[in-house]
């Protein structure tokens, strides 16, 4: 062998070699291990991945600024570290994080404005808001000559004119639709306005497409009975097969829950949340409502936690992937509660408060302060706003309105 090509061997081999020895450095850095020269030992850490909405907040592990959020933090010794999320404007964060060596923790802050916008939704009044199974669409009535049924779609299309409200049905002199409740059929394509006199007796059951205008208002009173019971066995067909992953504990523990009354919309209410399979009552002059929730049990959004309550009254939230629970704290004066469009947080409303908790049961933030109607309180789909009925200063004889509390 030449001369030349024995330097090209010694020389690829401490190539190699450095390749190799600092790669191993890097990989050994990246998995947190941190030499110690005092102590002439290679200490293993942990990190924190720091996100938050909105993005640039202020990250401060105990009590100190560390850096910012959407970044990482790394060489941390393994314990427990106090973190908090703070930026201008914006309500802060908080919460206790153990590190562990050589894994990454994620932390995710939701930061809400501590002046929130508050925009009317609807001008004429809307009466009896009704959302649908899927959270996407409010049906109201609105009295007067131009008044009817509206549909406020709740998607979120880019378009302005499609996210207006529309009106599908005319009042007429025959059908007052401002005097009417709505139920929905489970696909949220349908809807039954039932439609009630001065003494509260329901005087005609017209059902309506809620993609359509300027529909024909059709009585359905005789069919209301059958319709009612096939659109309830459609929903406890699907409640039943949701529930195959639910563990019989959690089965057994709602099943044990104290029954009240079927509850009316995808928002639990504080006092229907245990509401059991009950049969469509035939035409007595009362509207029947269908029950959303046979199984007690209520769903994320993204299907992989659930919301219900136990014998001992108590709010739980069981995630079905990392087989955990947590139990929420007790709420003075509950209304309902549903869960927020990134399945990690709720919607708390209480008497003159409105709050989003995360599920663990921790960050309670209250976001509105003020009455609002009917228990009328959801999260748009897009997480953005959340929805309300109030008369807010209004005179106590006008009609209340939808309004959007602008979260972003």
């Amino acid at each position: 062998m030449s001369e030349l090509a024995k330097h090209r061997v010694h020389f690829t081999f401490i190539v190699v070699a450095f390749l190799l020895f600092f790669g191993t450095i890097a990989i050994f850095y990246a998995r947190g291990f941190k030499p110690n020269f005092q102590n002439r030992t290679i200490d293993r850490t942990g990190l924190i991945v720091a996100n938050s909405t909105p993005t640039g907040a202020n990250v401060y592990i105990d009590g100190r600024l560390t850096s910012a959020t959407n970044t990482t933090i790394t060489y941390l010794e393994p314990k427990n570290y106090k973190i908090r999320i703070e930026k201008d404007g914006y309500t802060s964060w908080e919460k206790d994080v153990e590190i562990k060596e050589d894994l990454a923790t994620e932390i995710s802050a939701l930061l809400f404005p501590l002046a929130p916008e508050i925009k009317p939704l609807s001008s004429t009044g809307a009466t009896n808001p009704t959302l649908s199974p899927s959270g996407t669409k409010i049906a109201y009535g609105v009295s007067g000559e131009r008044g009817g049924v509206f549909v406020l779609p709740m998607d979120t299309n880019p378009l302005p004119f499609k996210q207006n409200a529309r009106q599908i049905v005319k009042n007429t002199s025959t059908y007052d639709f401002s005097k009417s409740t709505f139920t929905w059929d489970p696909d949220s394509k349908q809807l039954i306005a039932s439609i009630k006199d001065s003494s509260g007796n329901t005087t005609a059951n017209i059902l309506l497409d809620s993609e359509s205008s300027d529909q024909t208002a059709r009585d359905i009173t005789a069919a209301r009975t059958a319709t009612l019971s096939n659109w309830q066995q459609i929903i406890n067909d699907r409640a039943q097969t949701e529930a195959i992953p639910v563990p019989d504990a959690v089965k057994t523990a709602t099943i044990s829950a104290k029954p009240t009354n079927p509850s009316p919309s995808p928002a639990i209410s504080a006092q229907k949340i245990n509401a059991s399979p009950s049969p469509i009552p035939a035409v007595t002059g009362q509207t029947a409502l269908l029950n959303y929730f046979p199984t007690s049990i209520m769903f994320s959004p993204d299907e992989e936690k659930i919301l219900y309550k136990n014998s001992e009254g108590k709010y739980k939230i069981f995630d079905l992937k990392t087989e955990t629970e947590f139990t929420l704290p007790d709420f003075e004066n509950l209304i309902n509660i549903s869960w927020y469009p990134d399945s990690k947080h709720l919607v708390v409303a209480q008497k003159d408060s409105i709050s989003i908790i995360e599920n663990e049961g921790i960050n309670k933030i209250t976001v509105y302060s003020g009455k609002f109607e009917n228990g009328f309180v959801f999260a748009h789909p897009s997480g953005s706003k959340i929805i309300i009925l109030t008369s807010l200063t209004q005179q106590e004889s006008t009609p209340a309105n939808l309004y959007s509390i602008n979260l972003k």
